[in-house]
């Protein structure tokens, strides 16, 4: 492992559709607290607008039947709430991978890959690790 990777591992997301809710729903002028409402109403107890933005903010997992409620309640096939970049990708197991780890994180770990920027990248992590 490099130095820094704990911290590379922590700036991980839990799932990749919280962009495209938020999208979504800014889209329909709803609040998350309406947004909340509308999917209490179709029968999804733990929705509350806290759920909403940590949805959103890509903090927490999202279960086959959330997709399912989430979906409908914006009135969009599933697929719609996946980024184009994974619908269309040729190796998507990679493509998720690089999507939940943070904007910082996979440009740290570009970086990296680089064999003139990874020695920098490198010792420039590891002495924030020991700040």
């Amino acid at each position: 492992m490099f130095p820094g990777a704990d911290l590379f591992a922590r700036m991980k997301h839990f799932n990749v559709i919280g962009p495209q809710v938020r999208r979504l729903r800014n889209q329909r002028a709803w609040s998350q607290n309406d947004f909340a409402i509308k999917l209490q109403l179709l029968g999804m107890e733990n929705a509350t607008r806290a759920k909403i933005s940590k949805i959103e903010s890509r903090l927490v997992w999202i279960s086959d039947d959330a997709l399912i409620f989430l979906s409908r309640a914006l009135g969009v096939a599933m697929e719609e709430l996946y980024p184009d970049f994974i619908r269309t990708a040729k190796r998507l197991y990679e493509a998720i991978s690089m999507s939940k780890a943070s904007r910082y994180g996979a440009f740290i770990f570009g970086l990296i890959s680089c064999s003139q920027l990874g020695a920098g990248v490198l010792d420039f992590a590891a002495r924030m690790a020991s700040v």
